[in-house]
């Protein structure tokens, strides 16, 4: 008789996994539902996504130039056989593009924004939930898709990126130069 596969670390570690799954679970309808949010980082800038409005994050393979297109618009990626135009958000609200070391990721727009676009980012850190962070005062030159702004317990300055108002942005659809 064959010997199971499992090594008994493994086990152990499914083992605490599922005891804290069924921990929350029990305390779930006790506590007061948190909305969370996908934290980003995009160069130098942390950002607060809403859950609903995302696809997925996917590593970034190789990006195809689209000729006659503005430099903010790096062209089409292929991901998991759908098209998606890929943006530099920094570049198009008028800073420094990101480097290559910078983007190191594609946040891809979810379904409910009828676009296929992504994002560069240079990562993905986690949930965050609004009322665990501390409120800033608004930006003086915000970007119109950019809202509320929060300071997390590391320090870190996350502000909300509204991702219906930015496909609604006038520059977002005029790639074209």
């Amino acid at each position: 008789m064959n010997a199971p596969l499992e090594h008994p670390k493994h086990m152990a570690d499914l083992r605490d996994f599922s005891t804290q799954l069924a921990q929350r679970l029990r305390e779930a309808p006790t506590r007061e539902m948190q909305v969370a949010q996908l934290g980003v980082r995009i160069g130098g800038r942390g950002y607060l996504l809403d859950m609903a409005r995302i696809g997925e994050v996917v590593p970034v393979s190789s990006i195809a130039r689209v000729p006659w297109t503005r430099p903010w618009f790096l062209g089409l990626a292929n991901v998991r056989g759908r098209l998606v135009g890929v943006y530099d958000l920094p570049q198009m609200a008028g800073e420094e593009p990101l480097r290559g070391e910078q983007g190191l990721q594609l946040l891809v727009l979810g379904d409910s924004l009828k676009v296929n676009a992504a994002l560069l980012i240079t990562r993905a850190f986690g949930l965050r939930s609004v009322k665990e962070l501390d409120p800033l005062p608004p930006a003086q030159t915000a970007a119109p898709w950019e809202g509320a702004r929060f300071r997390d317990a590391g320090g870190m300055t996350l502000t909300e990126l509204d991702l219906a108002r930015l496909v609604a942005d006038e520059r977002f659809a005029s790639i074209g130069v």
